[in-house]
């Protein structure tokens, strides 16, 4: 890791303002806030190879289960030009990784969600193979992702709070999550794209997890959009920060940073904020928005698995020496939480939703005290490799992190 940057530490604005005043929203967002709403229920996790085996899932739009928006014409048209627009950015694209970098550099969000239902279709078609030969991911990938002219982006100090929002408490967290699950697409396709020259150290499953990650967020984020809609709010309405992408720039030359940083820190803390900004909303009076949140951070739960699956399986191919279970989880935990407190210290601060978090593999001992137990048993994946394909990927990763960090110090001195 290098030098210590703020990188999405904290939960999304809004998540721990549950005691704030109400502000004076419009009436057409708030004519059901005294009314008495259940709190939105989890989805069970159902296991990660079982989240490996999903249906390509199809659901664009949110309301099939909520009679008053069931989707018209024009719904439906804007649908086909989707999947028209994801179908063509799969027949274009020479491969998985080329495929990457056209949808980080596309600013459009909608048209960066088609695109990665598109492409993430195709790979489990058969119709892409992952990397070409000849590909070089530190140098093909965007430094940053392309994005529409709003919102613009300013330090995370300058954002407004719910309370003084100019879009009212629930299209706040709402532009807010939208914004997240926007970077969390680009984050996903940068690592497929920046790391795919390992394939062979790495094995295709890797890759294939991650362009499932990036489908979900794809459809997370579409779903937040068609919720601001709906409150008559357009993304971009109000600004936003850049917070989230330093953690991509922060690791590019690290793989097993990247790992750390991203799906197991930054997809963790919305782990930890979700079921609790579902709750809030539900108090807001809008059970709708309550249920879109519950459904993404209970889908969450099998990125931060994706994340501590292959930081594990990374560590432990980095680590040689190191034969038990049990020591080679203490390796990991001790890896994380080195990575964690330079690059991103105040992801160490509760509240934590340890249980959730034990669903996804990480255990309590990589982000707290010993004193923080859960009552679920922590599922510790790890890739299931022979010990000639680990020494292959220990020697791989090895060779190729210290290749990648030579560069990277030749590039800051050459631009000093």
């Amino acid at each position: 890791p290098r030098a210590r940057v703020r990188i999405g530490a904290t939960a999304p604005s809004g998540a721990h303002d549950a005691h704030d005043a109400h502000e004076r929203a419009p009436m057409r967002r708030r004519k059901h806030q005294h009314q008495q709403h259940k709190i939105v229920a989890p989805s069970p996790w159902i296991g990660l190879e079982r989240w490996r085996a999903l249906a390509i899932d199809g659901r664009r739009r949110w309301g099939a289960l909520d009679g008053a928006h069931e989707p018209n014409d024009a719904v439906e048209g804007d649908v086909n030009v989707m999947r028209e627009m994801g179908e063509r950015a799969a027949s274009e694209a020479s491969c998985v990784a080329s495929a990457a970098r056209h949808i980080v550099a596309t600013a459009d969000p909608r048209a960066k969600a088609a695109m990665s239902h598109g492409v993430y279709k195709a790979l489990l078609r058969g119709e892409l193979e992952i990397v070409r030969e000849g590909w070089d991911g530190a140098r093909e990938m965007p430094a940053k992702p392309a994005r529409p002219t709003e919102p613009r982006l300013v330090p995370p100090k300058e954002v407004p709070s719910p309370k003084t929002s100019p879009l009212g408490r629930v299209a706040h967290v709402m532009h807010n999550l939208a914004h997240i699950e926007l970077n969390a697409i680009d984050l996903a396709w940068d690592t497929i794209g920046r790391y795919a020259s390992l394939r062979g150290a790495l094995p295709d499953q890797f890759f294939i997890d991650f362009a499932h990650v990036a489908d979900d967020e794809s459809r997370h984020l579409l779903w937040c959009l068609q919720r601001l809609d709906e409150l008559g709010v357009r993304y971009g309405d109000m600004v936003a920060h850049d917070v989230l992408w330093e953690g991509a720039e922060a690791t590019a030359n690290d793989p097993l940073a990247r790992l750390a940083v991203v799906p197991c820190m930054q997809e963790a803390r919305g782990l930890d904020a979700g079921p609790r900004l579902a709750e809030r909303l539900v108090g807001f009076g809008d059970p709708r928005s309550a249920a879109i949140v519950r459904r993404i951070s209970d889908e969450e739960v099998g990125h931060v698995a994706v994340g501590a699956t292959w930081f594990r399986t990374v560590c432990a191919a980095l680590d040689e020496k190191t034969l038990d279970e049990a020591s080679r989880e203490a390796v990991a935990a001790k890896t994380f939480r080195a990575y964690i407190e330079k690059l991103a210290p105040d992801a160490l601060r509760g509240p934590f939703n340890v249980d959730d978090r034990a669903r996804a593999g990480i255990d309590p001992l990589w982000y707290a005290s010993d004193d923080i137990t859960t009552s679920v048993k922590v599922e510790k994946h790890v890739w299931d490799a022979d010990p000639e394909i680990m020494d292959a990927l220990r020697r791989r990763l090895s060779t190729v992190v210290a290749v990648e960090e030579a560069s990277a110090s030749q590039t800051s001195s050459s631009n000093a």
